[in-house]
């Protein structure tokens, strides 16, 4: 008899979900939200590495901008894509590892008020992570570990998938002022070169993921 791991097909039934219904509104606010970590990857890497952020910026038709200056300039643009799918590994992973979700999106949701309030300048931007950091925290009051395992799982694998299925959208199918061409711009190789190097890394690594959280979740 084979033995059917629920946590590997539940996250890998999420992400096929997410990937067909990539362009219906009702993810739109996730999406928003994946924006907003790929932003704030930005601009914690400038920091990082001895930069410093000005503002960040998070739109309603899902674009955003990271006004960070300094540091290496090489790590900060790799880090909106990269940052996101580690954003999303990280909760997965999290999420797996523990029963206390409801203190794990609690943090969470005070993560995000805390770069909202420091650098999000935006008016959208600005009550749009407010929001979500309400609603996180009033799920780690609310609701149950379970209902809150779900939610980080979920949030956790648009994030990581945002790095392959947005990437196809900005990279491949249509040309425009992606961190893929400013590399390009910057360091040379062509946008289809940083493109599909995300995406296999971050296959690669939501292969890894679903594997280490199938063995370690405490809900299977």
């Amino acid at each position: 008899m084979v033995k059917v791991n629920k946590t590997a097909w539940g996250l890998t039934a999420t992400f096929v979900l997410v990937a067909v219904f990539w362009d219906w509104a009702f993810l739109t606010p996730v999406k928003i939200l994946v924006v907003f970590f790929h932003e704030a990857a930005h601009g914690l890497a400038a920091l990082a590495t001895g930069g410093r952020i000005d503002s960040l910026i998070v739109n309603s038709n899902q674009g955003g901008l990271a006004h960070a200056y300094g540091g290496s300039r090489f790590l900060v643009l790799n880090a909106g894509y990269l940052g996101s799918f580690m954003a999303g590994a990280g909760l997965i992973l999290a999420a797996s590892w523990t029963r206390k979700d409801r203190i794990l999106i609690g943090l969470l949701g005070s993560a995000l008020g805390v770069i909202t309030v420091l650098w999000v300048r935006n008016l959208f931007g600005f009550f749009f992570g407010l929001a979500f950091c309400g609603f996180f925290l009033a799920a780690a009051k609310y609701l149950s570990d379970h209902t809150n395992d779900f939610i980080l799982k979920s949030v956790g694998t648009v994030s990581a998938g945002y790095a392959i299925l947005d990437v196809w959208s900005d990279v491949f199918a249509r040309a425009c002022r992606s961190d893929a061409a400013m590399l390009s711009a910057e360091f040379g190789m062509p946008r289809l070169f940083w493109g599909g190097l995300w995406i296999l890394l971050s296959l690669g690594g939501m292969y890894w993921t679903f594997r280490l959280a199938a063995k370690a979740d405490p809900h299977r």
